[in-house]
């Protein structure tokens, strides 16, 4: 099995004063909270062989705030945030809510937990 990474979880960053998007952490669940104007581009990465999760990447923009990538291991699938992506995509009243559960009770622990849109 190949990692992404040690958390499975990975943002690149760069020249990020003051972050247009929210992160946060509570317990094992990682939130990325931002508004659909932001989203550069969104894609699902299949895996190499099949034990291998699937990976959700969201890159991010902000004039302000530079650029972020985000990239989380979907071990269950990424059921319809594809569909959520891009329908927020390019809207500014629109925020997108990502959590990754980082001890999931899946084979590399890390999944996608939720994509929500409101």
């Amino acid at each position: 099995m190949k990692p992404i990474l040690s958390l499975c979880l990975a943002v690149l960053m760069t020249a990020t004063p003051a972050l247009a998007w929210k992160h946060s952490t509570q317990g094992s669940y990682v939130t990325w909270t931002f508004q659909g104007h932001e989203i550069v581009s969104y894609s699902v990465t299949e895996p190499a062989y099949d034990e291998d999760p699937e990976v959700l990447n969201v890159s991010l923009s902000h004039p302000q705030s530079g650029s972020v990538v985000v990239m989380i291991e979907a071990d269950l699938g990424t059921g319809d945030c594809l569909r959520k992506l891009a329908s927020a995509a390019g809207k500014v009243g629109t925020n997108v809510t990502l959590v990754a559960n980082l001890n999931a009770t899946t084979l590399n622990g890390v999944t996608l937990d939720e994509c929500s849109t409101y």
